[in-house]
């Protein structure tokens, strides 16, 4: 299901800059992949029963990185 591949793909994701931001070696990436691979059907399929009106999202931390990241001198991945 495309759900699925792609909040495998966001956990993936997760876990790569996890392991860039923190002492987090690879394996112990692997294993927490692992133990989400499990969740991500149950989640996928709870997600799909959500009315719109039962989504929402407020994150003002998010905001306030990104205004910093505005005036950051370096970037930290570089592409």
């Amino acid at each position: 299901m495309l759900c699925q591949g792609y909040l495998w793909s966001w956990c993936e994701n997760q876990v790569a800059a996890a392991i860039k931001l923190v002492p987090l070696g690879q394996t112990d990436g692997q294993k927490i992949l692992i133990s989400v691979a499990g969740v991500i059907p149950e989640a996928v399929q709870n997600g799909l029963k959500l009315d719109d009106e039962e989504i929402g999202m407020l994150a003002p931390a998010v905001g306030i990185a990104s205004a910093l990241h505005e005036t950051q001198y370096s970037r930290l991945f570089r592409s």
